[in-house]
């Protein structure tokens, strides 16, 4: 079983020095982290941006990946996995992959249902709106095709409040990583 990450939850995570919470999660319940090849280059590109270039984000991601989260193929030679991507984006995967816009979080939902389809339950992190309408609509497809493994959306707030609080280090509370989280992300919905 896996957890596949959108690159928005996993840069939230690196820039607060939390991603031992994403580590912690997985071992804990023996899952794997996987993104998308796509997804791993979002990470890398955003970066650089200034928000996360003067954060550790960079590094650490190096040197998780590979190590700790896995890189998934994004090519759409395989049939069902493009007619995932066709299915979860509106339009045939061949087209659809020539423009980056939200492709990282088309990919990650074309990975989990492809796996859902073999049989695994697989946990998808995603904060970001359309990305979760998507996700939740692919979920549902699977439901109604009778397929033997399911798609299951998480957020980022999910994943802190499940956390032992261990993993956030002493003193830290899972409100007070969000918060620092939102300053890098303004998609993540105030606590109040």
């Amino acid at each position: 079983m896996s957890i596949l990450l959108d690159a928005g939850p996993s840069l939230n995570f690196l820039a607060v020095g939390q991603q031992n919470v994403l580590i912690q999660l997985a071992q804990s319940n023996g899952l794997t982290l996987a993104v998308p090849a796509r997804v791993d280059a979002e990470i890398e590109g955003m970066c650089n941006d200034p928000r996360f270039a003067r954060t550790g984000a960079l590094g650490t991601w190096r040197k998780l990946k590979g190590v700790r989260v896995q890189i998934l193929d994004d090519s759409i030679e395989e049939q069902v996995f493009a007619a995932a991507v066709g299915r979860v984006s509106g339009v045939p995967a061949a087209d659809r992959v020539r423009s980056r816009k939200s492709l990282g979080e088309i990919m990650v939902i074309a990975h989990a249902s492809v796996l859902a389809q073999g049989g695994e339950t697989v946990f998808v992190l995603i904060d970001e709106g359309d990305g979760r309408r998507r996700a939740a609509a692919e979920a549902n497809w699977l439901r109604k095709n009778n397929h033997p493994g399911a798609l299951v959306l998480w957020s980022t707030r999910q994943v802190l409040e499940q956390s032992d609080p261990e993993w956030l280090g002493e003193g830290t509370t899972w409100q007070a990583v969000y918060n620092r989280m939102s300053a890098f992300d303004d998609g993540l919905r105030p606590l109040a």
